[in-house]
């Protein structure tokens, strides 16, 4: 079985808030098999910063509904908005 990857631009309550805060925040979230694959930073306007945040999840019917869910239930997240979701089909062995 394969695996999703769900694209989210999250975007915090508070313009204070730190970024690594927000990420902590959903991945604690998020369903049990599913987690924070990485992030990056999208400056916005005057200060504030948007998360580009790459989840993974297994490949199962209402996955994606589901990972959204608990990003919008997440503390310190104000918006969130779905960029994309892309299908893993394959898993590569780790650097050695």
């Amino acid at each position: 079985m394969g695996s999703y990857v769900i694209r989210l631009k999250v975007l915090p309550q508070d313009t204070t808030t730190e970024p690594q805060k927000i990420v902590d925040s959903v991945s604690r979230a998020l369903p049990s098999g599913v987690r924070v694959r990485g992030h990056r930073e999208e400056p916005i306007a005057f200060g504030l910063v948007a998360l580009i945040v790459d989840v993974e999840a297994p490949e199962e019917d209402g996955m994606v509904d589901k990972v959204e869910e608990a990003v919008s239930k997440a503390p310190l997240v104000g918006q969130y908005e779905l960029q994309g979701v892309s299908r893993m089909s394959s898993r590569l062995p780790p650097k050695q």
